[in-house]
């Protein structure tokens, strides 16, 4: 065969460049020993514009044979070389594209993505034909608002898209947070795109963002009304909407026990409980969320390895504000760490367990992630939940370990609650507080002792 290959006409290759032309009614024109001949042929000399279509003919044979890092290798070759010459460009962007998504979902290489930005721009991708492909390759890469600006232009070429439309949507929702974008799309497409369960939950959910609680609530319920059977998500948004938003508890709690009333054990059934859940904790319905728990402990086990980092530490919080069952909010705020290092929420959650156990000797290097992360900023936010930890240290009597902890700290907000935390103890009474932190640490000391007075970080 081998030396069949070497004897071959050389003019194959603009047969199979003509061959390509054809590509949409007969797609796999290139065997196997086309192949094999083209990379043989890679090696010898030849014109540059010859060299960039053997390149352009391996890229597409192997994305017909699914070896994408192979294809998308050397499709970058070709365009490498080519100068002006693309030929066939619909059949082999919708090719090029094809493989170099299914690459960079694997791989998330933003060279890559860089690499098909500088090509589309200088051989003019006819884009219009590949719109979809070329935004689902920037959503990768998380270059949303390219992806956002494809999309929209895919959904102006196919207004009655469904699909394109909800990923628009999402997009301008989740990651862009462009509220009033996403509701204008929504009420441009057509009326059968607009009444289908999933598009009115996605704009329920941008015009709650935008402070339209009443159009919100409208496509929550007609989202409801039209999913058979009963869809879990539409309800939970509308429990949420009611008490988040609405202050109407009742209507959130009847919301809330039809959403999780549903039987099975889909991840959207899960989503319902962990809400309610938080809702219960939250108005100080302990007895109800503990109920809750045990009701859904099997379910959250069955699910650890696939929940976000998010969904892990709103769990294990709860467990610790219920103080029960705190091995399992160990558990789950070690893994919410786990997947993300960098958040001062969940080091702090994780912190705050640690404490609840006794386990001091554990301490120290989170203690140290915590510092690291939480700047003045966040401790002002998020002092009602601060405050918690250092009650507890103060209720084991574990101040001076603690303090220890604290050395490097010396920005005002750690100093100010340095001081109270010491304060607190025997030695701390005779300590001497600088005159110009004297209210705020006082503030603070009060809050550490009297249950009764309001915790707010003081200015």
């Amino acid at each position: 065969m081998t030396e069949r290959l070497k004897n071959k006409d050389p003019k194959d290759l603009p047969v199979l460049l003509r061959q390509l032309k054809d590509a949409d009614s007969t797609p796999d024109f290139l065997t196997k020993e086309d192949l094999i001949y083209l990379e043989m042929l890679k090696s010898t000399p030849l014109k540059k514009k010859e060299q960039a279509g053997v390149y352009f003919l391996l890229g597409y044979g192997y994305t017909r044979i699914k070896e994408q890092r192979l294809a998308v290798h050397y499709f970058d070759l070709a365009f490498t070389l080519a100068d002006d010459y693309f030929p066939q460009p619909k059949i082999l962007t919708k090719a090029y594209l094809q493989v170099l998504h299914g690459v960079v979902s694997q791989t998330s290489e933003v060279a890559l993505v860089n690499h098909c930005r500088e090509w589309s721009e200088r051989f003019n991708f006819p884009v219009q034909d590949a719109f979809a492909d070329l935004a689902a390759v920037y959503y990768l890469v998380k270059d949303y608002d390219a992806a956002a600006t494809l999309w929209g232009q895919q959904l102006e070429k196919a207004p009655g898209c469904v699909n394109t439309c909800h990923l628009l949507i999402d997009t301008l929702y989740h990651h862009l947070q462009r509220y009033e974008a996403a509701i204008s799309i929504y009420k441009r497409v057509p009326e059968s795109v607009r009444q289908v369960p999933f598009i009115q939950l996605l704009a329920g959910h941008c015009y709650k963002a935008t402070g339209a609680y009443g159009a919100a609530e409208q496509l929550y319920k007609a989202a409801i009304s039209a999913t058979h059977p009963v869809n879990t998500l539409p309800m939970l948004a509308l429990a949420e909407l009611y008490a988040d938003s609405l202050a109407d508890d009742p209507a959130a709690d009847q919301w809330y026990q039809r959403a999780t009333e549903e039987k099975g054990s889909s991840y959207e059934l899960l989503q319902a409980k962990i809400s309610y859940l938080c809702f219960l904790v939250a108005r100080q319905r302990h007895t109800a969320a503990v109920s809750l728990l045990l009701f859904m402990e099997q379910q959250l086990n069955d699910n650890f390895n696939y929940l976000p980092a998010a969904v892990l530490n709103r769990v294990a919080w709860r467990l610790y504000v219920l103080n029960t069952r705190l091995d399992l909010a160990e558990q789950f705020a070690r893994r919410a760490t786990t997947l993300d290092a960098n958040d001062a929420g969940y080091a702090f959650t994780l912190l705050a367990i640690l404490i609840c156990l006794k386990k001091w000797e554990e301490l120290a290097p989170y203690v140290a992630r915590w510092l690291k992360l939480s700047e003045d900023a966040v401790i002002k936010r998020d002092w009602p939940h601060y405050s918690l930890v250092f009650r507890e240290v103060i209720a084991q009597e574990r101040q001076t370990d603690f303090d220890v902890l604290l050395n490097d700290q010396l920005s005002d907000c750690w100093l100010m609650i340095r001081y109270a935390l010491y304060k607190t103890t025997t030695e701390g009474m005779r300590l001497q507080i600088p005159m110009n932190i004297y209210d705020q640490v006082e503030s603070i000391y009060q809050q550490f002792i009297c249950p009764d007075v309001p915790v707010i970080f003081p200015e």
